[in-house]
C-alpha cells in the first residue's frame, strides 16, 4: 500500500482534476477492512494459524525459524528455478534466495558474487530499489541486475517515457547498475554477466536500461530473444534439495488466445506456445521420482484452453499413474463434462477460474467471451466430480455500479463456488481499455481513477463489505487464496480441512466486528479459535 501511495503521488501532477492522493488514500483504507485486524494486526490465513499454533502468541520468525511455520516465504519459486537451471548450464555457480527477508545478507556478499540479480516478477521496484540499497551499503562493487515482467511493462517504452516515471527511474542511480528490459530476458542476461567478467563496455548488449555520469536512465536497441518451451523443462531431481518444497511448480505453456480488455498479459506474450507432450512427461516423472511432492501447481496463463491438448495432457498424466495432486488456471467455458472427469482422475483438487463479474454488460464491456450461466455450469461440474473452486472478480471495471456489483455477489452466493478472490480494477494505458478511455470516461492510474459510473473509492467500499455479504465462499483477503490453498495443501492438510479453516476465519472476521466486548473476551471468538486449534497441526 505504501508503494501505491508513492506512485499516486508521483503521477498526481498529470491529473491536476483529480485527487490521486486522496483516492488512493481511501482505497487503501477500504482495502484494509478485508484482511482480519485480529489482537492489533492484520492477518492471512497462516499468519492466524501460526499464531495459534504459537499457544496465541505472534511468533518471532527469524531464517533459523522460518521452515516451523506457515510462510508464503518457505515458497519454491519456478522462475528462481530456471534461472538456476539456466545458469548452471552455462558454466555459472548460482545461489538462489528465494525470499529476501529470510536471508542473512552479510552471509551472502560476504563470497563476493559477480552480481546479484533480482527478479521483478513477485516484488515492487520501490522494494526492488531498498534491496539494491542495502546491498550497495554491504558492498557498494557488487554489480546490482534487474529483470522480470515488471521491468518490461514499466520500461518498454524506453525513451519515450513520460518525464515523471523517468525522473523516478533515474532515482535507482548508484543502486541498480543495469535493468534487463525484454520479456523472457535470461540471453540477455548471459550477456551482462559476460561482460561483467570481462570489463567490457555494457552500453553495447541489447535491452538494457542503464545509467550515465549524470544518474539519468538510457535505454540500447532492443532484440527479442529467441525462445522455446521446452527449454524450460526443470531437471529437477538435478536441482539442490534445499530449494525445492512439498509444492512445486511446472509450467506446460505460455501466452493466452484471449482479448480480454482489462489485461495486459496478452501484450507481453501474443504467441501461445507449448511444451512438448514427451517433455513435459519427463519432467514430471523427474518430479515425481523426487519423491515428496504432494502438490503441483501448473502455473500456465490458461492451462486449459485448448481442449485437445489438455485431453492428451491428462490421458498421459493419468496413465503415467501420477500420485500429486495438481492445481491451475482455467477458464470457466473450457470446463466441460467431456474434461472435468478426466481432470479428476488426473489429481486434479483445485481451479482457479478468472469469472471476473456476475454481470453481463460488465462481461461484454470486458471482451471476456465469457456467460454468467457458463460460469454457474462450471463451478457446477467441478462440485460434482469434488474438485474445489476460486473465482477471481474484478470490482469496478469501467461500466460498475451498485448493481452489477450486486449481481456479483448474487452469482458467487447462487454458483456453490468455494472461495472467491476480489481484485480492485487496476487501470493502465497497456490495458485494451486504455483504447475506450473517452467512451467510459477514464481518468487516473493504477488503483486511483474513476470513470462516469464509479471510482476506485466507491468500489473498493464495496469490495470490503463482501466478507459480510458472503457466507458460503471465503477469501483470504488481499493475500492470494490459491497460494494459501496450496501451501496448507503440501504441508499436509486435505482440501476439506483447509475450506474449514477459510470458514472460520470468516467467521472470526465477522464475530470480531460485530462484538463490543474485547476480542479475547468474546465467548463467540473463543469457541472459533478452539475449531481453529483442533484442525492446526
Amino acid at each position: 500500500m505504501a508503494n501505491v501511495e508513492k506512485r499516486a503521488q508521483r503521477q498526481s501532477p498529470r491529473f491536476p482534476g483529480l485527487d490521486l492522493e486522496a483516492i488512493q488514500g481511501e482505497v487503501n483504507r477500504n482495502l484494509l477492512k478485508l484482511p482480519l485486524l485480529f489482537n492489533g494486526r492484520y492477518m492471512g490465513l497462516p499468519d492466524l494459524m501460526n499464531f495459534l499454533k504459537n499457544k496465541r502468541t505472534f511468533p518471532h520468525i527469524t531464517p533459523d525459524n522460518a521452515s516451523d511455520y506457515y510462510l508464503f516465504a518457505n515458497g519454491c519459486t519456478l522462475n528462481g528455478i530456471y534461472l538456476y537451471q539456466y545458469l548452471m548450464g552455462k558454466g555459472y555457480d548460482p545461489f538462489v534466495v528465494q525470499n529476501y527477508s529470510l536471508v542473512h545478507l552479510p552471509d551472502i556478499l560476504e563470497e563476493k558474487p559477480l552480481a546479484v540479480c533480482i527478479s521483478s516478477t513477485f516484488l515492487y521496484l520501490d522494494d526492488i530499489k531498498e534491496m539494491a540499497r542495502q546491498i550497495k551499503g554491504h558492498d557498494p562493487t557488487i554489480p546490482v541486475i534487474v529483470g522480470g515482467i515488471l521491468v518490461k511493462k514499466v520500461m518498454h517504452a524506453g525513451d519515450n517515457l513520460t518525464p515523471q516515471t523517468s525522473k523516478w527511474l533515474s532515482s535507482f542511480s548508484g543502486h541498480v547498475d543495469a535493468f534487463v528490459v525484454e520479456t523472457h530476458g535470461e540471453q540477455t542476461l548471459l550477456m551482462v554477466l559476460e561482460n561483467l567478467s570481462n570489463g567490457s563496455d555494457m552500453s553495447q548488449i541489447p535491452n538494457l536500461a542503464l545509467f550515465d555520469e549524470d544518474g539519468k536512465i538510457f535505454f540500447t536497441p532492443r532484440e527479442e530473444e529467441d525462445f522455446h518451451m521446452d527449454s524450460t523443462a526443470i531437471e529437477w531431481d538435478k536441482i539442490p534439495r534445499h530449494y525445492l518444497r512439498k509444492t512445486l511448480s511446472v509450467i506446460t505453456s505460455q501466452g493466452c488466445h484471449y482479448k480480454c480488455r482489462f489485461c495486459t498479459y496478452r501484450r507481453w506474450f501474443p504467441k501461445v506456445r507449448y511444451k512438448s507432450l514427451d517433455v513435459l512427461k519427463e519432467e514430471l516423472r523427474r518430479v515425481q521420482e523426487l519423491g515428496f511432492v504432494r502438490h503441483l501447481r501448473f502455473a500456465d496463463d490458461n492451462f486449459t484452453a485448448n481442449p485437445k491438448r489438455l485431453k492428451a495432457v491428462l490421458k498421459m498424466m493419468i496413465d503415467e499413474e501420477f500420485d500429486m495432486a495438481w492445481s491451475a488456471f482455467a477458464r470457466a467455458n473450457t470446463i466441460t463434462p467431456e474434461v472435468v472427469p478426466l481432470m479428476r482422475d488426473s489429481g486434479c483438487t483445485f481451479i482457479n477460474m478468472g469469472i471476473e463479474s456476475g454481470s453481463r454488460p460488465i462481461l461484454r464491456n470486458m471482451d471476456k467471451g465469457l456467460d454468467p450461466d457458463q460460469a454457474l455450469q462450471a463451478v457446477q461440474l467441478l462440485n460434482e466430480h469434488g474438485i474445489y473452486s476460486l473465482g477471481g472478480f474484478i470490482i469496478g471495471y469501467p461500466g460498475e455500479t451498485r448493481e452489477t456489483f450486486f449481481e456479483t455477489v448474487d452469482l458467487i452466493n447462487r454458483s456453490g463456488l468455494h472461495y472467491y478472490h476480489p481484485y480492485l480494477f487496476y487501470y493502465s494505458k497497456d490495458m485494451l481499455v486504455h483504447r475506450d478511455r473517452d467512451e467510459f470516461q477514464i481518468e487516473g492510474v493504477g488503483w486511483a481513477w474513476r470513470h462516469k459510473t464509479m471510482d476506485s473509492a466507491m468500489a473498493s467500499h464495496l469490495m470490503a463489505q463482501m466478507i459480510g455479504l458472503l457466507d458460503h465462499a471465503f477469501t483470504d483477503g488481499q493475500q492470494k487464496t490459491w497460494e494459501t490453498f496450496k501451501l496448507l495443501l503440501g504441508e499436509g492438510y486435505t482440501p476439506r480441512e483447509i475450506f474449514e479453516l477459510h470458514r472460520l476465519k470468516r467467521n472470526l472476521q465477522v464475530a470480531i466486528e460485530g462484538s463490543e466486548l474485547d476480542q479475547r473476551a468474546s465467548p463467540s471468538v473463543e469457541q472459533i479459535l478452539q475449531k481453529m486449534e483442533k484442525i492446526i497441526r
